[in-house]
């Protein structure tokens, strides 16, 4: 049988609030995610011998069991107690470690293939009810481009509305320990002044004023735990002005704009001052 394919898309978190840690060791978070247009390429193929084996052309990503795409197939393989063989192979063009989702949404992508290849006929609730148990971020590939996340990032909200936007987005090389990020929050944080998420809502279509109301409570936890994201900011704002936010546990930082060559700019201007990788990609579905 021949591979079959599927773009595998990365996410942004719009707005990120840490509410407080559980006694599980997990956090309960609100926050508005939404895909954009920077993604892997995932292929799933037969293998005859029942094998699961993963190539990626990314040399840092594992290739064994701790691969998320690959927990995908067993876990998928179990719940349809199927005893079958996959060979994944991944082109990676979303980093590891910069708070895009990269893994999880490699993982919900294999869980869609197989879904098809092995013809286990599970319906997208209960792929994403799978995806859960491999990661917390995995469900979400599985729901509208826009929506809200919460509890440890396992309930999660479709958001039928209409947004919009060109997101310039900036690749640090800095690689981002999540858990350790998480470790760094501080509970006072909980309690600082945020937009309402009602109120950033009200704002979809204006992405200039948009990204004002944004904000990221692990941005200040992943700064102190990776000092060198200071100056990533600072020589962003240096060279192609504010607000710059963070996403998920970072590395990577985002801008809004609501017209392309706005944003084209703005990678340009961030090409010629700093020593960072711009890319300027969609944000939910620009008009």
């Amino acid at each position: 049988m021949e591979a079959l394919t599927r773009e595998s898309p990365a996410k942004l978190n719009l707005t990120l609030r840490v509410l407080r840690k559980r006694d599980d060791g997990y956090h309960e978070i609100e926050s508005l995610v939404t895909r954009i247009g920077l993604c892997d390429t995932v292929s799933v193929s037969e293998r005859p011998n029942g094998r699961r084996t993963l190539e990626c052309n990314d040399p840092s990503i594992p290739n064994d069991e701790t691969n998320l795409a690959l927990k995908a197939a067993s876990a998928l393989a179990d719940r349809a107690a199927k005893d079958r063989g996959v060979h994944i192979e991944i082109t990676k063009r979303i980093p590891a470690g910069a708070g895009l989702g990269g893994g999880s949404s490699n993982a919900a992508t294999t869980l869609m293939l197989l879904n098809e290849l092995w013809r286990t006929e599970l319906t997208q609730p209960e792929l994403a009810r799978l995806g859960a148990a491999i990661g917390a971020d995995v469900p979400l590939f599985f729901h509208e481009p826009l929506c809200v996340l919460r509890g440890p990032g396992e309930r999660m909200e479709d958001l039928n509305l209409l947004f919009g936007a060109w997101a310039v987005v900036l690749f640090p090389k800095i690689h981002c320990d999540t858990a350790r990020v998480y470790r760094a929050w501080d509970p006072g944080a909980g309690r600082l002044q945020r937009p309402s998420l009602e109120h950033v809502l009200g704002k979809l279509d204006r992405p200039a004023e948009l990204m004002t109301l944004l904000f990221n409570d692990l941005e200040a936890p992943a700064l102190a735990t990776h000092p060198d994201l200071a100056a990533v900011a600072r020589d962003a704002a240096s060279a192609a002005g504010s607000p710059w936010r963070m996403t998920g546990s970072g590395s990577t930082y985002f801008r809004l704009f609501d017209d392309p060559s706005r944003a084209r700019a703005c990678a340009t201007a961030i090409h010629a001052r700093c020593d960072l990788k711009a890319q300027v990609v969609t944000a939910g579905t620009p008009s």
